[in-house]
C-alpha cells in the first residue's frame, strides 16, 4: 500500500475495480458479491470471488456503493447511495427500492446531538411479482 503524507492509504487504479463498478452502475436488484462475480466471470475468466468481494468491501468503505443486510444472511451491494428505504420480498427474496419522502427528514432527529450518517431501513413482505403468480395459481 501506498500512503500520502497524511499518511491516508492510496489505491492504484485498478482494472478490475473498474469493471466490478461498471458491474453494478444503474442497478436496482441488489446483487451479492457471488451474483457480480458469476456474471464478470463469463467476461474475466481469471478475476476470482476474493477479488470481487473485496473491491465491493473497498467501494463501500469509499462510499461509492451501499452494503445491504436484508435478513437473508447475505450481503447485498447498492449502487444507490441516496437516502431511500427498501423491501424484501419474503416468498421470492428479491430487493427493490422504496423512496419514502420522510426519510431525509429523520436524519436529523430532534433531541440528538450526534451525526447520522445513514439510514437503513427494510420492509418485507410479498412482492407484485409473487402476488399475481398466486393469483393465477388459484
Amino acid at each position: 500500500m501506498i500512503t500520502n503524507s497524511n499518511n491516508e492509504i492510496i489505491r492504484r487504479h485498478s482494472k478490475k475495480r473498474d469493471e466490478i463498478r461498471q458491474a453494478l452502475l444503474g442497478r436496482t436488484d441488489h446483487p451479492t458479491a457471488e451474483v457480480i462475480y458469476q456474471e464478470l466471470k463469463q467476461k474475466d475468466p481469471s478475476i476470482s470471488l476474493g477479488t470481487v468481494y473485496r473491491n465491493l468491501m473497498l467501494l463501500s468503505e469509499n462510499g461509492e456503493i451501499r452494503t445491504l443486510n436484508v435478513g437473508d444472511g447475505l450481503v447485498h451491494f447498492d449502487p444507490n447511495v441516496s437516502t431511500h428505504a427498501h423491501f424484501r420480498c419474503t416468498r421470492c427474496g428479491k430487493v427493490s427500492d422504496l423512496e419514502i419522502d420522510f426519510l431525509q427528514r429523520l436524519s436529523q432527529p430532534l433531541n440528538f446531538k450526534g451525526k447520522i450518517t445513514s439510514i437503513s431501513l427494510l420492509f418485507s413482505g410479498v412482492c407484485e411479482d409473487c402476488l399475481n403468480s398466486v393469483k393465477k395459481n388459484n
